[in-house]
Formats: structure tokens, sequence, C-alpha cells
């Protein structure tokens, strides 16, 4: 990974939550997120991918450090994060912002729209007039379709779609230089979700935004990223660019959640034989052996139960967790 680069980069973050201690319980931990690194840069998105529990959402808080990792390192724009004082990281925060998954329970029901938009600019920007702040949330609300006459509604007045869209308007305010969305289209009507999605790549055109876009929906994902980073169990399984990953995925893990997507022809789908993944997700407090995905693959190896797969880098320029992949290409 590129020191110094514009944009973000994470190097090896690992995120632990200890949970069941007490004096008559022992100490647990539930490993989260492990050693995961990546980088975006401006103008680019990462679709970060997996099922419910891969630790997804909690990859985000460690980078906003909502969440305190434990290991590894978070840069952005070539300065480390990771060991700022809270009062140093204040003054990066602006740059980082976030979108939520529930617009309506993202949004202050008490609060007007144009307060709710105007809230990280009192927050982080004291000194501005009244009429200044006006004027920024006026342009954050043009920018994402809001009508002016809505700035002295309340949020249970907008549509689910409207909603996201305050929430947005409340992400850009300040400009910032990283937009994380956390499942930010999953609770929307199909056609307001590819609104939404045209929006975002709209504001990132316009602000340059880096984007680090969280979904468990492939085709938004395949629609959107630049780049897919696919997570099992806290650890990346694949990293690619989009079309290498859909075109030609390569862990067993990567091929079964693509294989799921259903097809528009209903012909292709009823001959489309489905690669399974069997069992449950194992508990990220009691992680198996050797490759977290040994318990559910179809191809495991007695290798897989035992030691644990590097991230290696293939001829394409993806990257693959997987002691299979490599059997392959070396034979």
């Amino acid at each position: 990974m590129t020191t110094g680069m514009e944009g973000l980069e994470v190097d090896a973050l690992s995120i632990t939550y200890p949970i069941g201690q007490g004096p008559f319980r022992p100490r647990l931990e539930l490993k989260a997120v492990r050693e995961v690194s990546l980088s975006i840069a401006p103008g680019k998105t990462l679709g970060v991918v997996g099922e419910s529990g891969c630790g997804k959402s909690t990859l985000a808080r460690g980078i906003l450090r909502l969440q305190r990792p434990d290991g590894g390192t978070v840069r952005w724009n070539g300065q480390s994060i990771s060991d700022l004082t809270d009062d140093e990281f204040r003054h990066v925060r602006p740059e980082m912002q976030m979108v939520f998954q529930d617009p309506l329970a993202s949004l202050n029901p008490r609060m007007r729209v144009a307060d709710i938009i105007a809230e990280p600019l009192v927050t982080h920007r004291p000194e501005l007039s009244g009429s200044k702040r006006q004027a920024l949330v006026a342009k954050a609300m043009e920018r994402v379709g809001l009508l002016p006459d809505m700035a002295r509604r309340f949020p249970h007045e907008f549509s689910g779609g409207q909603a996201q869209r305050i929430g947005i308007a409340r992400a850009i305010v300040l400009e910032p230089g990283l937009l994380i969305c956390d499942e930010a289209v999953s609770a929307l009507d199909v056609s307001i979700r590819a609104q939404v999605l045209v929006l975002l790549e709209e504001l990132q055109q316009t602000l340059g935004l880096a984007i680090l876009f969280i979904s468990h929906d492939l085709a938004v994902v395949r629609y959107i990223a630049h780049e897919v980073m696919v997570l099992y169990l806290g650890r990346v399984v694949e990293h690619a660019e989009r079309d290498t990953l859909f075109a030609n995925p390569k862990h067993p893990y990567t091929q079964a959640l693509i294989g799921s997507v259903l097809s528009k022809d209903p012909e292709i789908e009823r001959s489309h034989e489905v690669p399974r993944i069997g069992g449950e997700l194992p508990s990220p407090i009691d992680p198996p052996s050797g490759c977290p995905f040994n318990t559910r693959c179809p191809l495991v190896q007695p290798i897989c139960r035992q030691t644990m797969p590097a991230l290696v880098v293939q001829p394409d320029g993806s990257q693959v967790a997987c002691h299979v992949v490599e059997a392959q290409k070396a034979a």
C-alpha cells in the first residue's frame, strides 16, 4: 500500500469486542474485523460485501473512530489519524461523513430539515454567521434535489427516499472528502434506490468524493463500485476491480454470493445451478482454525483446516485468500 496518497488508506485494521466479562464469567473476545487493508482514492468507490455479521459496519465504525481499533492504521490524505487525540481528530472528522441505512431513524424527528442539515455546521464551524450557514444548507439541499420550501418541514412529512436525501445533504454540507454509505439504499424501493445511486454518483463527480459503499446487494455494488472487497468473518477473502470480480470470481465464497443473484431471464434462472453455501456462519467468538470459510466451503482441503491463507495478488491484479486457488494456480 502506497503511503502518503490522497484519499483513505487502511492498513491491517483489527477490531475486537470484549464480551462476557464478569466475576464469574471468563473474558471472551468477539473478533469482528481482522487485519483488513484497503485504499480509496478521490473520485473512486469501494464496495464492501458479505453476509450479515461479517464485519462491514464495524469496519466503517473503526475508520471513523466510533469504535476504537485494537490494531492497524488509518490514514486520511497521507496523515495517520489512528494516534490523534480526540481534540486533534475533531479537526479531521468534518472530512469524513456517513450515510446510514434507515433514513428516518437517523434523523431527529423533533428538528426541522434546515436545522438537521445545519447541525454539522453548528458543531464543526461555529464561527459561521447565521446567514452563511443558511446559504450552505440551501446549497446542500439543492445538490440533493430538495426544494427550498422543504426546509421548514419535519422528517415524518417525507417519504423514505426524500428522507435519505436529507441524510445525504447533512453528510455533504461540510463538503467532505470521504463518504461512508452503510446500507444506504437497502431500505428504499427499487426505483427510488436507482435515483439515490445516481445522486451519489453525481455528488462524487462534483465533490471528488472517495466513497466506501457497504451493501449486501451485489447488483447495487456492481452498479456503483469501482472495486469490490468481499469480507467473511471479519477477513478479506477477495478484493478486485469490479468487472474482474464479477466476470471471474475466484474465492468459493465470492462465487456463491454472485451465483445466488437471480437472473432477470426466467429461462436462464431455471437452468442456473446456484453454488450453495452450506451451514451457518461460524461464531466470531470462536472462529474455526485455518481458513474461516473451511466449515462451509465445498472445495475444502486438509490444509484449509490447518493454516490461515494469505491474501495473495493474482495475475489479473485481484487479491484472493484461498489455498485451493493457489493450488490450482501452481498446477
